[in-house]
């Protein structure tokens, strides 16, 4: 890093007013995110100076950045004074969860064009705008591509496709995606009832493990919604007992859900 430091301050130096350490800052977390991307850690390289720490360089790479710079429209934040009655009572009841960092596990049951979505984008919307981060994603592309930041489920949690190789989702403890996850005060999933219940309990694993809690969910605030009337899981040449049977009903997990 000494060797070539001043060469690859270069470009940073000359494109911005940044300090001298924050620019020496910048340069780490472009090399974590180079090494990230090849399953590395920088702390493994030994390159991060005495007067910061790993943890400052990784927890602002790749994964953090795009979350962080997420636009809050306007029309999102105005959704809060629009919604009805029982969109208002679910949005107090998370909220109050999220701001008094108190654990919760909620599912949100409503038939298909009665506000779910609306209900989403508003408290992404509040909890954004007060500095927090909150991750939306969704079972499918299309309902991901709905809410502002969206991704989906498998491929934000590292959720394998194949649910056969095994539940756990391959996320390093390490890693600027855990750190990310760490963080974030809200977790949406819509369109849940069309994932396999494997896929919700890897999750649950996955957030016990980064959390070190046994809580459900390891005590984040994640929330559930969609639609049972609509399309299920799909079960590889299963039958019907064996689709309901994939379903998010009939995990360990449903009974301690919230259901709004």
């Amino acid at each position: 890093m000494v060797k070539f430091e001043a060469i690859m301050l270069e470009d940073f130096l000359r494109c911005s007013d940044l300090t001298p350490r924050e620019v020496r800052k910048k340069v780490l977390q472009q090399i974590s995110g180079f090494l990230e991307s090849m399953g590395k850690s920088i702390a493994s390289f030994g390159l991060v100076p005495n007067d910061l720490s790993s943890f400052d360089v990784e927890n602002q790479t790749r994964e953090l950045l795009p979350e962080r710079s997420i636009t809050v429209r306007e029309e999102d934040l105005n959704a809060i004074s629009l919604l009805n009655e029982k969109q208002r009572h679910a949005f107090e009841i998370i909220s109050h969860r999220v701001y008094e960092n108190k654990s919760g596990a909620f599912f949100v049951d409503g038939p298909g064009g009665t506000g779910k979505s609306f209900l989403y984008r508003a408290l992404l919307a509040d909890v954004r705008s007060k500095g927090y981060l909150a991750l939306a994603t969704a079972t499918s592309g299309i309902a991901a591509s709905i809410l502002p930041g969206g991704r989906t489920a498998h491929s934000r949690f590292k959720i394998p496709i194949d649910l056969l190789e095994g539940r756990a989702c391959r996320v390093s403890k390490q890693s600027s995606l855990a750190a990310m996850i760490r963080e974030s005060k809200l977790i949406i999933w819509d369109e849940a009832p069309m994932s396999k219940r494997s896929a919700i309990e890897a999750l649950n694993d996955l957030l016990q493990d980064l959390m070190n809690s046994s809580e459900i969910f390891g005590g984040k605030v994640v929330i559930f919604g969609g639609d049972f009337r609509q399309t299920l899981p799909i079960v590889r040449r299963g039958n019907q007992s064996e689709t309901i049977n994939a379903c998010i009903i009939n995990s360990p997990l449903w009974p301690s859900l919230e259901k709004l």
